[in-house]
């Protein structure tokens, strides 16, 4: 087992300030050796700020003149494929924050080109670390449910567009369901046991596009150079029925922008013919003895991104698959694409 793991971060936007620097710093068994931006003053400013070796201002010059175990990659959505792949030529691990990619044909060419290198890939999907859904998953393995026959998952937000690159369809290859949507369907797909997906009938809608609402704010990239003349080319609602081939239903809901009360986090209902869960809060339905049971149990909250960070330094250590792998990226990329395929056909639409 290596002893200690040295990481390279890509794009040093505000999630990678406050997450990604604060737990690999703090980490045990890695070693966060450069970073790197297309802000050349804000890498070097990181770099001083946190102590970091070096900076670059290209991933390329990254990977050519640092000595790396792995990266971590947390640019805009369309590069994020581009990147790994420079990166798996050259046998180093990768992380990527979510989505994996943008076009399902360049994923599963960089997937193979991982496998062909024996290049280790995890896609960020945060929330699969927290405790109320590690225990969630417990009880959905244990068989609790019985066979589950329909999952709804939710996340509204009443005025939360973000400002920046999100809105961009050439960086980010969608709106709100390739933002908050992907962590939406990931989870909810991932609680049911990860079924193939059948069929997808989905809409998506820029309903309030850049609304002049008052007294509110919205989350900003930090980097201003990124879509500065402010496009808007993205849908802020989209909603989608899959069908998996055995026999569950999903139904997905996902808003950056809506008139209605706001979810103030993931909401999945569960439903199966021996019990049933939703979240959040956590809560698990089931008969005992004959008798209706509502059972809530009680935990600690955790960090998901510290246990998220930690997680894929043990398997690069380890040698072993990490929780979310490219794999499990791809399949959702392929559902999230099959959505905006059917909205803009306008009809169900078969996956291969």
């Amino acid at each position: 087992m290596k002893s200690h793991v040295n990481i390279g971060l890509i794009g040093l936007g505000s999630i990678a300030e406050t997450s990604h620097i604060k737990y690999l710093k703090a980490a045990e068994h890695a070693v966060l050796a450069a970073v790197a931006d297309l802000d050349d003053e804000r890498a070097r400013m990181i770099a001083q700020k946190y102590d970091i070796p070096q900076s670059f201002q290209s991933a390329e010059e990254m990977l050519e003149k640092s000595v790396l175990d792995a990266v971590m990659i947390c640019t805009p959505n369309q590069t994020h494929i581009p990147i790994a792949v420079k990166a798996a030529a050259k046998g180093i691990h990768v992380f990527m924050e979510k989505p994996i990619g943008t076009v399902s044909k360049e994923v599963e060419d960089y997937l193979r080109l991982a496998k062909d290198k024996n290049v280790l890939t995890m896609a960020g999907m945060t929330h699969r670390f927290r405790n109320d859904v590690r225990i969630l998953k417990d009880f959905a393995s244990k068989g609790t449910f019985g066979n589950p026959y329909y999952v709804k998952a939710k996340l509204f937000r009443r005025r939360g567009t973000p400002k920046g690159w999100f809105t961009n369809r050439s960086l980010a290859g969608g709106g709100a369901l390739m933002d908050i949507g992907v962590h939406v369907l990931d989870l909810a797909w991932w609680l049911i046991g990860r079924p193939e997906a059948q069929t997808i009938t989905g809409k998506t809608i820029a309903g309030f596009g850049n609304y002049g609402t008052k007294y509110v704010s919205s989350w900003e990239s930090s980097n201003k150079r990124l879509n500065s003349s402010h496009v808007f080319d993205v849908e802020d609602f989209g909603s989608a029925w899959i069908r998996f081939k055995n026999g569950i239903v999903l139904s997905l809901e996902i808003a950056w922008a809506v008139n209605a009360e706001q979810d103030e986090g993931i909401q999945i209902e569960i439903l199966g013919d021996k019990g049933g869960a939703s979240l959040s809060p956590l809560a698990i339905y089931t008969e005992v003895d004959g008798l209706l049971s509502k059972q809530q149990p009680v935990f600690e909250d955790n960090d998901p991104f510290k246990d998220e960070i930690e997680h894929f330094i043990d398997c690069i250590r380890a040698g072993s698959s990490p929780l979310s792998d490219g794999e499990d990226g791809y399949e959702v990329l392929k559902m999230l694409m099959g959505i905006y395929e059917s909205s803009n056909l306008g009809k169900e639409i078969r996956l291969n």
